[in-house]
């Protein structure tokens, strides 16, 4: 489901992807500034944002259910957390990303990361959540990607996948993988962690084990961040 308006998403429909678009009078726009090299020091600003999602929203299909869920909101708000537990039942496995969850847009639009005051309750009924370095950090104090992502495990979550300037990080309770991304262009930073979560997501689906799917989820990253926009093939 996308809340916002239908152009730009062709692509997915060409690509046999059934859309359900939500009515809403804006779209979440944001402009990202990289002020150095480092593709981890991002400066964020909301243009515009989307009406929230709503439990009615979870029933504009009927009887909507899914083998895999993964919430991807781009503030905190867009996907209120009190609608994870509504969505649990509906999900063989459920993913989501953290930055919808720690990613707070001012008044003034600009976009700092602040804990998440539930995690110790919502963070639980994940299969999957989504991490950057900074935001383990903040939920963590841990800056080392292992050691981080073994922290953000003990908060509740099945597997952790965290990415990293260097590459991707992968804790299952019991397993760490990492792979490490290849030489990237700057301009094809913003999208990363999205692409790196739905590939891992993907390579499971086809029954790669952890090692398999990391560096599948790596790869395919490395060769999407050679471009601005969605991973062409």
């Amino acid at each position: 489901m996308r809340r916002g308006h239908r152009p730009g998403f062709g692509h997915l429909s060409k690509a046999g992807v059934e859309c359900v678009f939500l009515p809403s009078p804006t779209s979440t726009s944001i402009r990202n500034v990289y002020p150095s090299e480092n593709p981890d020091d991002r400066q964020s600003a909301l243009i515009s944002r989307a009406a929230p999602f709503t439990e009615e929203d979870l029933d504009c299909i009927a009887g909507f259910r899914a083998d895999v869920v993964h919430v991807n909101p781009l503030w905190f708000g867009e996907f209120p957390p009190a609608l994870l537990t509504l969505l649990r039942p509906r999900a063989t496995f459920l993913a989501a990303d953290a930055q919808g969850f720690l990613r707070v847009a001012e008044p003034d639009g600009q976009m700092l990361h602040r804990d998440f005051a539930e995690k110790h309750t919502l963070l639980p009924l994940l299969d999957l959540f989504k991490v950057d370095s900074k935001e383990a950090l903040l939920l963590t104090g841990e800056e080392d990607p292992k050691r981080a992502a073994q922290a953000v495990h003990a908060l509740g979550p099945k597997l952790v996948l965290l990415t990293h300037q260097g590459g991707v990080c992968v804790f299952d309770g019991r397993e760490t993988s990492s792979a490490a991304f290849g030489s990237y262009a700057l301009e094809g930073r913003t999208g990363r962690g999205d692409t790196c979560t739905a590939s891992f997501l993907a390579a499971r689906g086809r029954g790669l084990d952890l090692p398999q799917s990391t560096t599948s989820a790596a790869d395919i990253t490395t060769r999407k961040m050679q471009y601005r926009g969605a991973f062409r093939g």
